[in-house]
Formats: C-alpha cells, structure tokens, sequence
C-alpha cells in the first residue's frame, strides 16, 4: 500500500463504504481493528477471508442501549468469537473506524451493519499512513482501556433477551408506533395544506386543461358500480409536458392505460384506469411471475406485489420476492408521492435476508431502478369485478386531482374537495 499519500476530496464519501472496507482489509499485512457501538453480520462477512496471520480485532460497547431489542448484535459477537476473533468492551464508545495494520483508516458515521449500508451516511478512506499519529495513539489507548469480553458473558445476555423477547418487543412497538403516529399525522397535515396550493404540483407533467375535478357518478342502467367523470371541458389523457428547456410538449394518452395513483387522504394507491371522460377500473394485486421474474443478483425471483387496502399511513405497499430453492422475501413500504420508506420486514430464512438487503435494498440504484419498475405505467386485463373496488379506493363524492412525478413517472393524485 502507498505510504504517506495526501489526503484528497476523493478520500471522502457519502455513499455506502462496505466495498472500500473490503479493498482496505484485503490488503492488511499483520493487523485489523474496527471501533463500533453498533454491528451485525455484515461485520463478519467484512472479515470472513483474512488469512490466519492477520490479527482481528473487534471494540464494541456492550451497553443496555447498545444492546436493546439487538439480539443479533450478540449473535454476531458470538460467531466472530467463534471465528478466532478477538471480541472487547469499551464503554461509551459511539466512533466507527477501521485500522489497518496500525497505520490506515476509514472513519465516519456508517456501522457496520447491513442497515448502515442502506442509511444516508458520510466517511474517509484513505491511503494516507496516520502512523505514529495522535489519532492511532488514541486509538490504541482505547485498544487497551477495553476489556475482552467473555464468549459465556455473550451467552448469559442473548438468554435474557432471548427470555424476554416478548416483553421487550412490546414496549418496543408500542413506542415506535406512538412516534411514527405522530410523525404520520404531522405529514399528512402538511401534506393536505401543500395540495391546497396549486404550486404544490410543481413536476413535468400537468394536464393540459388545467386544475381536473372528476365526480362520482350513478351507476348506468343494468350495471352496479360507479364511475367518476370529469367536467365537460376536461380531457384525461390530453397532458402537457415541460421539458428541460423550458418547452411545453403535448401528450396524448393511449386511451384505457393504467396509471398509479395516490389519495393524499387516505394514502391508498391504487392503478386506476384512465379513459378520456371518466375513471372506473383499478387494480391492487398483481403477480409478475409469468414476465420470467425479476433479476436480482443474477437470480430471478418471483414477484408479487399489493397496493394494500386497510392501515395505508402506516404503510401502503406489499412487496413478496420468492425462488423455491432460495426462500421467500416480503417488504412493507410507504410511498407519499415522492419516497419509498422501508417500514417492515419478513423473511422465512437467513439466505434470502442476506441476499435481498445485500443485492437489493443497500444498492441504492439499483433499489430505485425496483421501485421504477413497480410504478411504470401498466398494461394488463381488467377483471370485471374490478369497478366496486373504485368506491373504496375514492370513497368520497367528488376529487381534485393532480400530476405528481417520481423519478420521470406521472403519479395520479387524488385530494378531496
């Protein structure tokens, strides 16, 4: 490794490190030792091909905070003891460094956790020799201050948790849905008042007559659904596009495509077909197997995913990767028309969790390129059940309704009037 090369801007990152750690161990020659309060299997799959002769060395903090609701982190301690790697307590630690051979660092805000590969995090990694600096001289000293800690200490605190799981889950959920309530609500206030703007709806696409109200009508004779129409001068698929130099392009829908859309009220979504007088359709569910999966790391996955109907502030969208031979992954997520925010979870292995958070959910391009997919404007037959599910999605008389965009893609917005 070069030694004593400055210290440049590309030194510093804002994007996930992970990679740059695993170029920065590879070529440690004697020593490794990484600082963090905060870890989980990433930090073994960091260190899991290190020749014998490198010494490695992990400095946590095995504190109630550090610790809380965390019984991976233990478990991940555990598999590193069981590793060879040497394992300490140090009190009070919140920095994320990692030393190589007493002499290289990456220093920042990300831990070493597959969750900090996927969060907005900021870091340096350099070449630059930090020997014989007052930075490695501190490092070292908090190297001594801390304590091993004990493979039988592990186990005794992975029994209480284990032991007290429920209890300590429960508390947990309770605290988090009472912030995430009050967040919710605070948003969808804002939310309300910034559509009551028509500056509000500041992307691309608009629709070419101006401000839409479409209104539910009274079923037509021998049929027993709604419909909402729009006023006489409106046309639903006449839009009008800007472009980057400031130029209006006119854009003429192909009649009966599908579109998502949002109601802002009830944070439902939902494709509802668009005809140039009226809406009626809408889809929820969809099953994309028979389009030969989606590719994620080189596998192809099954993939279903729901626009859900009940709880949609808490979250909105349904996401179920699976491969028989693999497992099966689902994704809760929030879409308020402009992010999706993970909100929940569920894996029925190990496999597919290592695989969806490393291939899908820490590579920020690639995840948005996912979420692209989800929301392209769709082709597909309409079930002729499909028009009472319109009254659910837009239970009240009559809308205001709007163009929103999400990474070049028109989203329907629907706010009551």
């Amino acid at each position: 490794m070069k030694k004593n090369k400055p210290i440049s801007t590309t030194d510093f990152h804002a994007s996930d490190l992970f990679e740059k750690w695993k170029n920065l161990v590879g070529k440690a020659e004697y020593s490794i030792e990484i600082f963090t309060p905060y870890l989980d299997y990433t930090i073994n799959n960091l260190l899991k091909n290190i020749p014998d002769r490198i010494s490695a060395t992990i400095i946590t903090s095995i504190e109630g905070d550090s610790l809380f609701q965390r019984g991976y982190q233990l478990k991940s301690l555990k598999e590193a003891i069981n590793n060879g790697i040497i394992v300490k307590n140090l009190n009070e630690l919140h920095a994320k460094i990692l030393v190589v051979d007493n002499e290289f660092i990456s220093l920042g805000s990300q831990n070493f956790t597959n969750r900090g590969r996927r969060n907005k995090e900021a870091g340096m990694i350099s070449e630059t020799s930090f020997k014989d600096s007052k930075l490695i001289a501190t490092l070292n000293y908090w190297n001594e201050e801390s304590k091993i800690i004990s493979p039988d200490l592990v186990e005794e605190l992975l029994i209480y948790l284990e032991e007290n799981e429920e209890e300590i889950s429960k508390i947990k959920k309770k605290f988090d849905q009472s912030i995430e309530k009050i967040i919710s609500n605070f948003n969808q206030r804002e939310l309300e008042n910034q559509i009551t703007d028509s500056s509000y709806f500041n992307s691309t696409y608009r629709f070419a007559q101006g401000e839409v109200i479409l209104t539910r009508t009274i079923p037509p004779p021998n049929y027993d659904y709604y419909s909402f129409f729009a006023q006489e001068h409106n046309n639903l698929c006449r839009w009008i596009k800007t472009t980057g130099e400031k130029q209006e392009e006119q854009i003429e829908l192909e009649d009966y495509n599908y579109y998502p859309a949002l109601n802002i009220k009830t944070m439902q979504m939902a494709y509802l077909r668009i005809h140039t007088s009226r809406i009626t359709f809408m889809k929820s569910t969809f099953s994309i197997s028979e389009w030969d999966g989606y590719e994620i790391g080189k596998e192809k996955y099954k993939l279903d995913f729901t626009f859900l109907k009940s709880s949609t502030k808490n979250s909105n969208v349904k996401v179920t990767l699976s491969k028989e031979s693999i497992g099966k992954a689902t994704l809760y997520y929030l879409f308020n028309g402009s992010t999706f925010s993970l909100i929940k979870t569920k894996y029925n292995n190990d496999s597919i969790k290592q695989i969806i958070e490393e291939e899908l959910l820490a590579r920020k391009e690639i995840l948005n390129a996912f979420f692209k997919f989800l929301l392209e404007p769709a082709k597909f037959t309409t079930q002729w059940n499909q028009p009472k599910e319109i009254e659910k999605f837009l239970p009240d008389y009559s809308y205001r309704v709007g163009i929103l965009e999400y990474q070049d893609l028109p989203i329907l917005i629907f706010n009551k009037r």
